[in-house]
């Protein structure tokens, strides 16, 4: 998989539609699930840290510490998954300006 090819890959039960920022250990997607008919927003571990055991570590942990908290102000996690050897989070999508 490359970078350029994202647009419309299925990643488990969500779609990625574009390519929305990035970070230090990831890049972030705007993607839709089909199955519940919403926005979604995809994590998806850098690709340089692809085999980075540490990272991905690091990564799920992100994933289950989000997903532990509920407040109106956190997205919401829907999923933690992998895709080719790397993992994604699959969270709420709120629309609006980046941080």
């Amino acid at each position: 998989m490359t970078e350029s090819t994202l647009p419309n890959t299925e990643i488990g039960r969500f779609r990625l539609e574009e390519r929305v920022g990035h970070g230090g250990m990831g890049i972030v997607y705007r993607g839709f699930d089909p199955v519940l008919n919403r926005p979604a927003a995809i994590k998806l571990l850098a690709p340089h840290l692809g085999s980075d055991d540490d990272a991905f570590a690091r990564f799920h942990r992100e994933a289950a510490l989000v997903a532990s908290l509920k407040h109106t102000n956190i997205a919401t996690v829907y999923e933690f998954g992998e895709f080719e050897n790397r993992p994604y989070i699959a969270m709420e999508w709120i629309a609006g300006r980046t941080l």
